[in-house]
């Protein structure tokens, strides 16, 4: 990881107590996280799909059938949005207004790159594959099914990033008084750091 900011990085948003701008920590935000949204153009309505991912740190890369809704959609237009988020913890104060949540949320608008050919789709899978198999201890991608899946590369163009933390003082919007939470964590959600040691060994497979 790196602590040089990207240039693609906004803060401006309404609510600027909820900027989130500290870069690493987003970057490892990103790398931990396991599922994305992917909203694409489509008529009469935007179509949006859960994808898991891989953060580069000037791309996200995912892929689909090219068979596929999600691949129809793409090729006719490559822009798209993605979105990912964790909550955090249930808040809850006397006022009913003061019901909300703390959490992580990032959005990033992109241009896809889409790679179909089979040595394509083969070195996009083995650069994902980094993320969630860093053992490497699979066999080769065969053929076939680098054949089945086309493969995106989103490079980013914007990125925003919000996060509310009671710890880091985010309690009430800017000019209201400090609400009362009460402060109910969820269980620790799934992430990458949440798998045990064993999920990465790489003799896990000898002599199979």
């Amino acid at each position: 990881m790196t602590s040089t900011t990207p240039a693609y990085l906004r803060s401006e948003m309404r609510r600027t107590d909820l900027a989130w701008t500290d870069w690493p920590a987003i970057e490892a935000f990103l790398k931990n996280e396991l599922i994305c949204r992917v909203a694409v153009h489509d008529e009469p309505y935007p179509y949006i799909t859960a994808q898991s991912f891989t953060f580069t740190g000037d791309a996200f890369l995912i892929h689909s059938s090219r068979f596929g809704k999600l691949a129809t959609a793409i090729r006719a237009n490559p822009l798209v949005t993605i979105e990912i988020d964790r909550p955090v913890a249930l808040l809850k104060a006397p006022k009913g207004q003061n019901t909300s949540l703390e959490y992580f949320s990032v959005i990033a608008r992109c241009e896809v790159r889409l790679r179909d050919s089979t040595d394509e789709v083969r070195a996009h899978q083995y650069q994902a594959l980094d993320k969630f198999r860093p053992e490497k201890d699979y066999s080769p991608i065969e053929d076939g099914a680098a054949s089945q899946i086309v493969a995106y590369r989103c490079e980013i163009r914007e990125l925003s990033a919000k996060k509310r933390i009671l710890a880091d003082g985010q309690y009430s919007p800017p000019g209201q008084p400090r609400a009362p939470y009460l402060r109910y964590p969820f269980q620790s959600g799934a992430t990458l750091s949440g798998l045990p040691p064993e999920a990465f060994d790489p003799h896990r497979f000898a002599g199979k």
